[in-house]
């Protein structure tokens, strides 16, 4: 995650005292103008590098504590009402069969962006002699990258508008906009290191959100959306046996349960983490309920909780013989069951600039729990994941990293003609593994043998249709950064963000990796892991059912677009121009508009990672829009406010009510309605021109035309009385 140990306390010494000096500096620059009144001619204050309103905006949000304030765009809140009222006045009309399907570009529809302020501990030493040797910006101007790039601010909140159309089909002018900047109060407003929310939004659900650095847990409502307002902080005092926040599930009865991927606080960001689960409070809207550790130091020896060993390696296990850091989590709660995904010991992250002894302690493991109690899942079963089928030259290059879990979904068949599945996925970020537990009530134990690598990143790298020199990878997979993935509710999509590598990142001979968004056909695999026929298994090979195939062999033939046995192929890639360390990281699909096929309309994806790990991103956003076969392309009106580009360019110098903020790091985002816009029991929207709206339409044609039937009766009857 890291380079050489004392390169970066030397650079964490000189960024440090760098901090300081520009704090210092941005006072003095804001201080004597205070009292100077903007006479809107070019006066003063349009002069300053700073504006002296960011100081005090700074300030009194950061002393508030216990709230927050909204600066929602004017008129926001007129466009949200009135797209509410049309919204429910189509769908109304809808249901009573007299119009068509309302295009479900037009329900009111939020992204909210967790995200942090970038500061200068945030750029490395050769980034910074590059921006000094590269420059092209007036000397002048200078200054100027203070405040937008390198002084400190408080993490927060962009909630941009993605209702892409009026009710009549004109493009809705706020569109792409961040209607609403909100920041966070002290003392846990700053230094987070936003990282992730719940994986989707439900009617009536707060937003969860975590800070890396900190373990702190904030609940907000978004009943006002696109307003926000927290309701409770849970610190990191509360939960004394893990540190690190990363994700969070959905359980039942409302409640959330937490990944923390690092030990106690005793040995902050070291093993074993735990799970926090979460319960819902009318006042708070979550308050935490209890702790459970999903591991053991020496785990791999003395066994974990519940007597079960894990099946890592020594090596594998270090420094305290426990790969147990969840990070990725996915709960089946009509089956009781739960997969968490451990990444890595990070401790890397957050001790700057003391490091562990080994500093690669990336993790090959997965963890199912036993989730029939909600108040406190069980440990159950540990698997370490099955590597190959490439032989990298790097070690690092292996099957580590286990990042993120995509689980399948219930009722599949019945609600969108879909695909019945009781299926996990899980991902590698090194080694780009796509792992399937095809049964995940049935991994108990030791269920390393029951996982099978059915797809790779390197082969959606080698297969990329829009680059043209993707065959040509070195040790394709390798490190690639696969991150989040998500499974469509009908069972047959898989959706993945790769966020790639620059060339020369590993070694003098590295081509890089692309950097990707695509998405695969899972529909064979999840048929044969249901009826457990699966053959698909790129570690292992094939070697029944007519094919003898090792699993390089087997990797070879699907590098050319070959349709092989069960395993999935490739539907579409987005290649993502990200010129940083970074690229897309996380995502979230629209799961408020699906249509009658269980397909998703959009999805939302941003181009960053953790940049103190050595990958930042561009802080771009984007939408991509998903047509019915899950071919994915760039949402070409989804372009920034400020420079017309293609996405929401997070690096900006001013936001909403707020001047000068500066330049933020947008990390994870959900797709957020107004009250009873988006309920779990709304109809599915057919796609365009369908048999079921041409059925709505003819049923309104026979409808009118009866009611001007009666009227002419009436009328005939009328003039015979007369």
């Amino acid at each position: 995650m890291a380079g050489d140990t004392r390169h970066r306390r030397r650079r964490r010494r000189t960024l440090s005292t760098a901090l300081g000096a520009v704090v210092s500096l941005a006072v003095l620059l804001c201080a004597p103008a205070l009292t100077v009144a903007d006479t809107g001619g070019g006066g003063q204050l349009g002069d300053l590098p700073l504006n002296p309103q960011w100081l005090v905006n700074t300030l009194s949000r950061a002393v508030q504590f216990d709230q927050v304030k909204n600066n929602t765009i004017p008129g926001a809140i007129a466009n949200r009402d009135k797209a509410t009222a049309d919204w429910k006045a189509a769908q109304a009309a809808w249901q009573n069969h007299t119009a068509a399907a309302p295009n479900p570009l037009a329900k009111p529809e939020y992204n909210v962006v967790w995200s942090s302020k970038q500061n200068v501990a945030d750029v490395y030493g050769a980034e910074l002699g590059q921006l000094v040797t590269q420059a092209t910006i007036n000397p002048q101007g200078l200054l100027d990258l203070l405040n937008p790039q390198f002084l400190p601010g408080l993490d927060g909140f962009q909630v941009i508008d993605e209702r892409k159309l009026n009710i009549d089909g004109s493009l809705n002018p706020e569109y792409g906009q961040v209607v609403n900047f909100v920041q966070l109060p002290l003392p846990w407003g700053i230094e987070n290191e936003a990282h992730h929310m719940q994986y989707e939004w439900h009617d009536g659900d707060p937003i969860v959100a975590g800070g890396l650095y900190t373990g702190t847990v904030f609940v907000l409502s978004p009943k006002d959306i696109p307003n926000l307002q927290l309701t409770n902080i849970s610190d990191p005092t509360q939960h004394l046996g893990g540190t690190i926040a990363d994700a969070f599930e959905k359980g039942k009865d409302g409640r959330f349960t937490l990944t923390l991927m690092g030990g106690p606080i005793a040995n902050f960001g070291g093993s074993p983490g735990e799970l926090v689960t979460y319960k819902p409070d009318a006042k708070k809207g979550l308050v935490q309920q209890s702790e459970v550790p999903a591991g053991n130091i020496g785990g791999i020896l003395t066994g974990d909780p519940n007597g079960l060993k894990e099946p890592c390696t020594i090596r594998e296990a270090r420094p305290l013989g426990t790969c147990a850091n969840p990070h990725g989590i996915q709960f089946r709660n009509d089956l009781n069951r739960g997969l968490t995904a451990d990444y890595a010991e990070p401790r890397e992250i957050v001790l700057d600039p003391v490091k562990t002894i080994d500093k690669y302690a990336f993790r090959p493991t997965v963890r199912s729990w036993d989730t029939s109690n909600p108040d406190k899942p069980k440990l159950i079963g540990v698997a370490h994941v099955p590597n190959g089928p490439l032989q990298p030259a790097q070690r690092a290059h292996e099957q580590y990293g286990i990042m993120e879990d995509a689980k399948t979904w219930p009722d599949a068949k019945r609600l969108y003609n879909g695909l019945d599945s009781k299926a996990i996925f899980a991902g590698s970020m090194c080694g780009g593994g796509i792992f399937l537990v095809p049964d995940i009530t049935k991994a108990t134990g030791d269920f390393s043998g029951r996982i099978k690598q059915v797809w790779n990143d390197g082969l959606s790298e080698l297969l990329s249709g829009q680059d043209p020199n993707a065959k040509f990878i070195d040790e394709p997979g390798g490190c690639a950064g696969g991150a989040w993935h998500q499974v469509a509710p009908n069972n047959r999509i898989l959706f993945r963000a790769v966020q790639g590598r620059n060339p020369g990142s590993d070694n003098y001979f590295d081509q890089g990796q692309g950097k990707l968004v695509y998405d695969i056909d899972i529909s064979k695999t999840i048929v044969a892991a249901n009826n457990g026929t699966l053959l698909c298994d790129l570690s292992r090979g094939i070697h029944t059912g007519g094919y003898d195939l090792t699993g390089i062999q087997l990797f070879h033939k699907l590098a050319k677009g070959e349709q092989v046995a069960d395993c999935p192929h490739l539907i579409s890639d987005l290649v993502v121009h990200d010129p940083t360390s970074g690229g897309p990281h996380w995502g979230a699909l629209d799961n408020h508009s699906l249509d009658q096929n269980g397909v998703p309309y959009r999805l939302t994806f941003s181009d960053y990672f953790v940049s103190r790990t050595g990958v930042d991103g561009d802080h771009r956003f984007y939408t991509v829009n998903i047509d019915k076969n899950g071919a994915l392309s760039y949402d070409e009106d989804f372009r920034d406010e400020n420079t017309g580009a293609l996405g929401v360019n997070f690096n900006r110098r001013n936001w909403p009510g707020s001047p000068d903020a500066g330049f933020y790091k947008p990390h994870s985002e959900l797709w957020v309605c107004p009250p009873g816009i988006c309920p779990d029991n709304a109809p599915t929207t057919p796609r365009g021109a369908t048999a079921h709206a041409k059925r709505a339409k003819k049923k309104a044609r026979a409808h009118s035309r009866v009611k001007v039937s009666a009227r002419t009766k009436t009328h005939a009857r009328k003039a015979k009385r007369t």
